[in-house]
């Protein structure tokens, strides 16, 4: 009867030391998955937000990279865009020369206000039509054709930037 005794309290030992074991393993792998969820790269994606919709961007910082932009492209997410950032306010002319979807070109001000809104289409020869503001902005969103509307984005909306530095 002894020895029956000793056997099952070294089986609730075990399943003790098995439960332990359990319970950490669930609370490494908890804790390793909000910690992933925060540190994830994603968390980081540039986007432009309306009070309707956010649209991941890709930047144009550069002149070179704001000189091939969105060239050549059959189509886009609906959910996607391009952001030109400029080095300080001014009156950016824009066309789309080489562009084969129509777009909504959109300028923002320093504060981050709507100053004009355009809808280009894709232009198939030369000479292509010129898209200007009739203020100064620093930044110009390009997103898919009629989103604007859509959105209601209109002329004065605020816009939201995430992870454009």
């Amino acid at each position: 009867m002894k020895n029956k005794s000793n056997f099952l309290k070294q089986i609730n030992i075990k399943n003790i030391s098995w439960i332990r074991i359990t319970i950490w393993s669930i609370l490494i792998v908890v804790f390793c998955y909000i910690a992933s969820i925060y540190f994830d790269e994603t968390n980081t994606t540039p986007q432009v937000c309306s009070q309707q919709k956010c649209f991941t961007v890709e930047l144009a910082r550069t002149p070179a990279e704001q000189q091939l932009w969105l060239m050549n492209r059959t189509s886009m997410p609906e959910d996607s865009g391009m952001i030109f950032v400029f080095p300080k306010p001014g009156i950016y002319n824009f066309w789309m020369k080489d562009t084969l979807i129509p777009l909504d070109m959109i300028w923002i001000d320093e504060q981050f206000k709507v100053v004009r809104i355009l809808t280009a289409e894709a232009c198939k020869a030369n000479p292509c039509t010129i898209y200007k503001p009739e203020r100064e902005a620093k930044y110009v969103l390009e997103i898919n054709a009629s989103l604007a509307a859509k959105y209601w984005i209109t002329e004065w909306s605020v816009i939201q930037f995430q992870n454009i530095k």
